[in-house]
């Protein structure tokens, strides 16, 4: 009785253990199993758990000297040693998750790699021009016309200047396409969807002449999808990689500028059976006579008032919401192009991300706007009504390229 005695308070002491012990209590309950002389079948359950405690620990430990290490030694003016930085923290965070870290333990490392990867972003370039050149048309061939643009390299277009007969022009580019694959030019933004994912605003436009392949570019076709569709795939994905860290609320909105009227795309439609629609003013439908509406908020984000936005809760559900937006779209036919967008389309993921274990919670927006094509009036051949639209269109893809140039100047206003 002696000896089971303390047999039976040791197995009792197992069997209650709880999740959240430590490295010091499961030693010491090994030590205590072995001196009542325990089969070690009997404790060795508490023994894995003390291995993969030690190897969690050892890997928070790596990640917090990595931190500092990162904190360091990283170059932040020198773009590879940023890239060597993310790789190493992202590494060790993977690694230290693998092995049960608590989200609690990462969270200072997780912003660190935050901070890292925006900082890669940056140095791209806060502002980057990207430029693609499709093949001539069949009608532009008949028309006798010929290729006046060449790739100098990955970053540099060089443009024969024939009305003037004198020497190629080059422009200089964050990427060139010539024209590209789709999936290649999405692999120049897809950085992006990460940075919404951790709380940043993100904007990408589709600029160029009516007929130069924006919105091909943006959303492309049938099994070859464009940058809008790429986007919500692998908003999702990243999504599910971190399922169980993270609870995610995804809220879509779609829009056209016609005119200088904000018009709202799926305001006309009823949402798909079982799918939420929301508004910025109450918690069903947008009232009848309500508008939308453009104001800047107290801190000093741009909000939109009165307008349709659905909560997604997958790929396919974004998917539609789009789809069905496209399909009100103001199109007509010039001479430039027989499906002229007659209106800057405007497409807005919103992002709220919540962490499962701390509760903090992220925003972060994705804003992809395929802008009217710009025309000169005399190529175009527009009349009427559509030449009224052809004005207001260049009138604000000026007004763009103003805010543009300001911001790569630095002003405010």
């Amino acid at each position: 009785l002696q000896e089971e005695e303390p047999k039976l308070e040791v197995r009792e002491m197992i069997a209650n253990l709880q999740e959240d012990a430590s490295s010091f209590i499961l030693e010491d309950l090994i030590d205590r199993a072995k001196e009542v002389n325990l089969e070690p079948s009997e404790y060795e359950e508490v023994e894995g758990r003390l291995a993969k405690l030690r190897e969690r620990e050892k890997a928070v430990k790596r990640v917090r000297m990595t931190v500092v290490d990162v904190r360091q030694g990283c170059d932040k003016a020198d773009f590879e040693s940023l890239l060597e930085c993310r790789r190493r923290l992202t590494y060790c965070v993977k690694e230290a998750r693998d092995a049960g870290a608590h989200e609690v333990d990462l969270s200072e490392a997780d912003g660190e790699r935050r901070r890292l990867h925006n900082s890669i972003q940056d140095m791209k370039g806060s502002i980057r021009v990207f430029c693609r050149v499709r093949p001539l048309s069949k009608r532009e061939k008949d028309l006798g016309d010929a290729q006046i643009t060449r790739a100098v390299d990955s970053m540099t277009l060089k443009v024969d200047d024939v009305e003037r007969r004198g020497e190629a022009v080059e422009f200089s580019f964050d990427a060139v396409f010539m024209p590209g694959t789709q999936e290649e030019v999405f692999n120049e933004a897809q950085d992006l969807v990460q940075s919404a994912l951790d709380g940043y605003n993100v904007t990408i436009f589709a600029y160029g002449q009516t007929g130069a392949g924006k919105t091909f570019t943006m959303y492309g076709a049938p099994s070859n999808e464009g940058v809008a569709p790429r986007t919500i795939q692998e908003l999702y994905r990243l999504m599910d990689v971190d399922d169980e860290r993270f609870t995610y609320t995804v809220i879509g909105s779609m829009m056209e500028l016609y005119r200088n009227e904000l018009i709202d795309l799926l305001a006309k439609q009823k949402s798909p059976k079982g799918q939420p629609k929301l508004s910025r003013t109450t918690s069903s439908t947008v009232p009848k006579a309500a508008k939308p509406s453009v104001h800047v908020d107290k801190a000093g984000g741009v909000q939109v008032e009165h307008v349709v936005e659905e909560q997604c809760q997958s790929a396919e559900e974004l998917s539609d919401l789009l789809e069905r937006g496209n399909r009100q779209r103001t199109v007509a036919a010039t001479a430039m192009n027989s499906e002229s967008s007659r209106s800057h389309l405007i497409f807005v993921i919103k992002i709220v991300r919540v962490s499962r274990e701390t509760g903090q919670q992220t925003r972060g927006k994705i804003l992809m706007c395929d802008l009217a094509g710009s025309e000169r009036l005399k190529k175009s051949e527009v009349t009427g009504d559509m030449q009224k639209e052809a004005i207001e269109i260049n009138k604000s893809l000026t007004a763009l390229g103003d805010v543009i140039e300001g911001l790569t100047k630095g002003h405010k206003h």
